[in-house]
């Protein structure tokens, strides 16, 4: 075998997916069928990808619950301020090597072994710097039970950097099953080992324990399906020195943007609060990370299929902007609607000053979702010089409002601060969307009016039934949140459909739909068709 052979390649029944996409070398690649065959396996990839996130942050949510409920806000908001220190110091040292090999022709074995090498150093230098920060932080916040908590923490990040090389495979041919069975069963390794501390121990520490537990398990289970002997060796390290240079200096900055809040809010509020607004923020981002952050990684291996056709590409970056706005405004929309029974249910009592919180930060997430998928888009062009642009950007906006913020107003005037700054980087994002597609502003905005319509009549129908849910207690209320859920839903995907007819039934997320529904009932079409 030379080493210009890809190693723990996927196989197919007539070639190894691992050919850098020799399937498509035979047909031109920006033919109608060559674009339709990118579309099935990006829809199909996609599909796998929030399927495993929908599933793990199911189990994330269960054990959230369990542990809310045995565990007090202060034990959630000491967790919280050390997790603050460990993400800023592994997004800093975040490498995409993932991301470079999925962008290269052909993965061979010196691009596996820099990728491991490159994933090694960085969680050595990672642990090393956590251990050197954990004291002073641990001073600065004036508690010293958090330096042993910051230091183990940093065995998760180490060891999330190490998982196989070779899962690469996989991703560049848009088959992301594995990863469903990975994180997965990360998910339940966290809430086996987490949940059985806390009713052990009723300590923080159980946090922390399911922590590391998750990424450890991912680890070995990477290598078991995707199987890969390390072998050190910078050979190729060229490949990702340029990714390398512009994502550390953004990834400094967004790592900033991402913990700022935390950060300030820790200085001048108690654990408990802190905890409070911690829990809320974890809630109201899983939308976002079960629907959003998914798609991410086939739609990065879409987009490089078409890198070279500037036309094509654009139409993909819209239909997925719109497709991914219709699926999450009306998701959050209700999460903040439904906030206080929602809480009062989950999370019982001692946690009701977090569902203010959640109601308004769930808000905060809508506005980004409409520059989605920019990410993606300027990997694929090789302008990742955007990220840091962006982020600089950000920076320069949050700071000065997290700081007043959490200075004069405490949670409330951070939360404020996270509804100003989602608003203002949409449409910054929106700006950089135009200076690398040519879309219009207005555009990129007003291609979404049918989504937006259908939202606002899914707002009325739950403003009308919320009601309805006071004074309602343990299953009863239960049954009225799903009840006005299901009605909710079921509301928005009539109007939804309504104004798409009305329209002339132009491409979207809307004729997908119809067209999977069609296939999948074929019996109940060809009746409503008859009637």
């Amino acid at each position: 075998m030379t080493t210009t052979e890809p190693i723990g390649a996927p196989r197919a029944p007539a070639e190894t997916a691992s050919q850098g996409g020799a399937a498509f070398d035979r047909v031109d690649p920006f033919s109608e069928a060559a674009v339709k065959g990118i579309t099935a396996r990006t829809v199909s990839g996609a599909a796998w990808l929030v399927a495993a996130r929908l599933g793990t942050r199911a189990i994330d949510f269960v054990t959230l619950l369990l542990l809310a409920n045995v565990l007090l806000p202060g034990d959630f908001g000491m967790v919280a301020v050390a997790l603050t220190l460990v993400q800023i110091i592994e997004a800093i040292l975040e490498i995409p090597v993932g991301q470079v090999l999925v962008r290269s022709h052909t993965i061979t074995r010196d691009l596996l072994d820099a990728a491991f090498t490159i994933g090694l150093l960085r969680g050595i230098v990672l642990a090393v710097v956590i251990a050197i920060c954990a004291e002073p932080f641990a001073i600065l916040y004036h508690d010293v039970r958090l330096a042993p908590l910051i230091c183990f923490l940093g065995v998760a990040p180490a060891a999330r950097g190490l998982t196989s090389p070779a899962m690469t495979h996989f991703a560049k041919a848009i088959d992301f099953r594995r990863d469903l069975l990975i994180e997965l069963s990360g998910k339940v390794a966290t809430l086996g080992c987490s949940v059985s501390l806390a009713v052990a121990t009723r300590s923080y520490w159980a946090i922390a324990f399911g922590t590391v537990a998750g990424p450890m398990a991912m680890l070995l289970l990477s290598y078991a399906f995707a199987p890969y002997r390390p072998r050190l060796s910078l050979a190729q390290w060229r490949a990702f020195a340029h990714f390398v240079g512009w994502s550390t200096a953004a990834q400094l900055v967004n790592a900033l943007n991402w913990q700022i809040g935390r950060l300030l809010l820790g200085r001048f509020v108690s654990k408990a609060d802190l905890g409070a607004y911690s829990l809320a923020l974890d809630i109201a981002g899983l939308p976002e990370q079960s629907i959003v952050r998914p798609i991410g990684r086939p739609l990065l291996s879409a987009f490089a299929a078409l890198q070279h056709d500037h036309q094509r590409l654009v139409a993909a970056y819209a239909r997925t902007t719109n497709s991914i706005l219709t699926i999450g405004l009306p998701v959050m929309l209700g999460l903040s609607l439904l906030a206080e029974p929602a809480v009062r249910l989950a999370l019982g009592a001692k946690w009701q000053p977090s569902w203010p919180i959640l109601q308004w930060l769930a808000l905060a997430v809508i506005p980004p979702l409409l520059t989605a998928p920019l990410g993606s888009l300027a990997m694929v062009l090789g302008r990742t010089e955007i990220f840091l642009r962006r982020n600089l950007i950000e920076l320069a906006v949050s700071a000065p409002l997290f700081l007043t913020g959490a200075y004069f107003y405490g949670t409330y005037g951070v939360v404020a601060a996270h509804l100003v700054i989602g608003t203002a980087m949409a449409f910054t994002s929106t700006m950089l969307v135009r200076r690398l597609t040519h879309i219009p502003v207005h555009r990129q905005v007003s291609g979404s009016w049918r989504t937006a319509c259908a939202a606002g009549g899914l707002t009325l129908v739950l403003l009308a039934l919320r009601p309805y849910l006071h004074g309602l207690t343990g299953f009863s209320l239960a049954v009225g949140l799903i009840a006005c859920a299901v009605i909710a839903v079921a509301s928005y995907a009539a109007l939804l459909l309504l104004l798409w007819r009305l329209d002339g039934e132009p491409p979207g997320i809307e004729a997908t739909l119809t067209r999977w529904v069609a296939a999948s009932c074929p019996t109940i079409t060809r009746r409503a068709s008859g009637a």
